[in-house]
C-alpha cells in the first residue's frame, strides 16, 4: 500500500493531529514551495512537495465534508424516527376510521 493511501486512511480515521496541517500552512504559502521550482534541485524533493500539497488538499476537503456527513447521518436518524411515529399514527387513524365506519353504519 502506498504512503498516500495510508495517510489518507489515517486522516479519515482522525489519526493525524490538526496541528500537523497547521504547521505546514506557512510553507505551503511560499511561492518557492511548488514542484516545478523544487524539481530544478531534486526530482525526489519535487515529488515530496507535490505529495504534501495533495495530502493537505485532501485533508482540507475531508475536514469540510465530515461535518456534512454527520449532519446527513443525524437527519437520516430523525427521518427514521419520524417515519416510525407516522406508521404508529397511521395504524391509529385506520383503527379510528374503522370504528367511525361502524358508528356511521
Amino acid at each position: 500500500m502506498n504512503h498516500s493511501i495510508l495517510t489518507s486512511k489515517k486522516i479519515d480515521n482522525d489519526q493525524v493531529p490538526d496541528n500537523n496541517f497547521k504547521q505546514i500552512r506557512e510553507t505551503l504559502a511560499r511561492d518557492t514551495f511548488n514542484p516545478e521550482a523544487i524539481s530544478s534541485k531534486s526530482a525526489a524533493a519535487a515529488g515530496v512537495c507535490d505529495w504534501i500539497i495533495n495530502i493537505t488538499s485532501y485533508y482540507d476537503v475531508f475536514v469540510s465534508v465530515e461535518p456534512k456527513k454527520q449532519a446527513v447521518a443525524e437527519a437520516k436518524e430523525t427521518l427514521a424516527a419520524a417515519n416510525a411515529k407516522k406508521a404508529e399514527v397511521d395504524v391509529l387513524v385506520a383503527d379510528l376510521n374503522s370504528k367511525l365506519q361502524v358508528l356511521l353504519d
